[in-house]
């Protein structure tokens, strides 16, 4: 065999002719894998150009997560039938909740409504919605116009409209049934049959209505169950906290929004006239305003 070939650089071309790889590998280094550094202000170039690039992912990420959450947002608002207060009233943002553990029975130690009747229980009722003023409130006409009411509704002078809010119509039902339960004390015994009729069909819808809202908000609080210290069979303990709102903040909104429809003027029937004796709106609360 002949004598083996030494390996030789090859000459690179140039437009001048021949160059040494000498020469050749002065003018271009990075063939030979030599890494030139760049200029300063290109390392600058490229960092900025990076920069932009991260705020521009950012951006567009926030954009794009915004536009979901807000269109997700107005979806569960126009369409689920679950969560807080997805109905709109004026004191929604003065709806908290709380952890309250409810007693079975009314004890001597705090504010009583259900025991024997006596002017205490009155007064008691009375301070609970302060039944001339705080169960009667003034609504705005651009909430009327959104409800479709304007038209039926009763004006105030001041251009609200008389209306009121559902939980104390069901504490004047819970009133109500606690009076039957006490004819002779509230002179029940000594109505008319036709007033005896009345009363019976009120109180029905008051049970009715107080059975519907007990269901409409259906309380998910565990009742759990135990053995009785004394007997065989379980009983429930009651003690269980419950995610209750918070009365004195729902207050907050109701009594500057109050109305008390008692003065004169407040209440003016298109064709019969102001109405403003008390004993009219005894039984208020009720759908038909009998």
């Amino acid at each position: 065999m002949g004598k083996s070939q030494l390996y030789q650089p090859i000459d690179v071309q140039s437009d001048d002719g021949n160059k040494s790889s000498t020469e050749a590998e002065e003018r271009y280094g990075l063939l030979y894998g030599e890494v030139r550094p760049l200029p300063r202000h290109s390392k600058l170039v490229r960092a900025l150009l990076w920069l932009a690039a991260i705020i521009g992912i950012i951006v567009y990420t926030a954009v794009v997560a915004g536009t979901a959450a807000f269109t997700a947002y107005r979806f569960l608002q126009k369409n689920t039938l679950h969560g807080t207060r997805f109905l709109k009233s004026p004191a929604n943002d003065y709806i908290t909740y709380e952890s309250r553990v409810m007693d079975q029975f009314e004890y001597d130690n705090e504010k009583q409504y259900f025991t024997d009747p006596s002017p205490e229980i009155d007064a008691n009722w009375h301070e609970l919605w302060r039944w001339s003023i705080d169960q009667n409130i003034a609504i705005q006409p651009e909430l009327m116009e959104e409800m479709g009411r304007a038209e039926e509704g009763i004006r105030f002078p001041d251009g609200t409209y008389f209306g009121s809010m559902m939980v104390f119509h069901n504490l004047h039902c819970l009133k109500n049934i606690y009076h039957t339960l006490h004819p002779h004390y509230y002179g029940m015994n000594k109505y008319s049959e036709s007033e005896r009729a009345q009363h019976k069909e009120h109180t029905e819808h008051c049970l009715k209505m107080l059975k519907d809202a007990v269901m409409c908000q259906g309380d998910p609080t565990i009742l759990t169950m135990k053995w009785a210290e004394t007997g065989l069979r379980p009983i429930g303990n009651l003690t269980s906290p419950h995610e209750c709102v918070n009365w004195d903040r729902l207050m907050e909104w109701v009594v500057p929004n109050s109305r008390n429809v008692f003065e004169d003027g407040m209440l003016v029937h298109p064709t019969r006239g102001s109405y403003n004796t008390p004993s009219l709106f005894c039984r208020l609360p009720r759908g038909d305003g009998g």
